[in-house]
């Protein structure tokens, strides 16, 4: 736990819950963002929030609310592919939010917002009081970034929180199971030699 001390005093005020922000969209990198969100999570028992931004493509062909009606489909998907029916349940549901209950303490809230993503996201990590954001980077080199901007380079600059970027394509491991394996697979190969 972290103690906070208010300007002004010398006692502590102690910060109980605890949150981690996984800000995703359509890109294949959104799996490898969740990925390493919920590991984190799970491994601190935080709160996690998963997070999309809708409604800043001028060129979409589809409503705002056809948007969010996939959005939050996709958001489910991500749950229930990394957590099982029987661990989580849904404890209140809006228009633009659910929450569901994971185990006696923690919860995973589905956000969707409107509005330009990199805005978007230090808003929703300022609002949770995110101990940390996690964001996907789609690795497009500096002739992209410079051409294009990126979000998580802005969300970088801008984020009051910290944050994590998530690079390249993820197998699905965990860095430590990777690190892990190649280990194990390097050790394999010496004795073989």
């Amino acid at each position: 736990m972290t103690a906070i001390f208010q300007s002004g005093t010398r006692s502590p005020r102690v910060r109980t819950m605890r949150s981690i922000l996984a800000a995703v969209d359509y890109s294949r990198h959104a799996e490898a963002v969740f990925n390493q969100a919920v590991e984190l999570a799970s491994l601190l028992n935080y709160d996690l929030t998963i997070m999309s931004a809708v409604g800043s493509d001028p060129t979409r062909i589809i409503t705002i609310s056809e948007e969010k009606e996939q959005v939050a489909k996709f958001h489910r998907e991500l749950i229930y592919k990394h957590f099982s029916s029987k661990d989580i349940s849904v404890e209140s549901k809006k228009t633009d939010e659910v929450i569901y209950r994971r185990g006696p303490g923690s919860r995973i809230v589905s956000k969707i917002l409107t509005g330009n993503p990199v805005d978007m996201i230090c808003e929703c990590a300022d609002e949770l009081k995110a101990d940390l954001v996690v964001v996907g980077s789609r690795g497009l080199g500096n002739a992209g970034t410079l051409v294009l901007g990126s979000v998580s380079e802005k969300v970088v600059r801008r984020c009051s929180h910290s944050v994590l970027v998530v690079k390249g394509d993820h197998t699905g491991r965990s860095d430590w199971e990777a690190n892990h394996h190649d280990l194990n697979h390097n050790h394999r190969a010496g004795l073989r030699s």
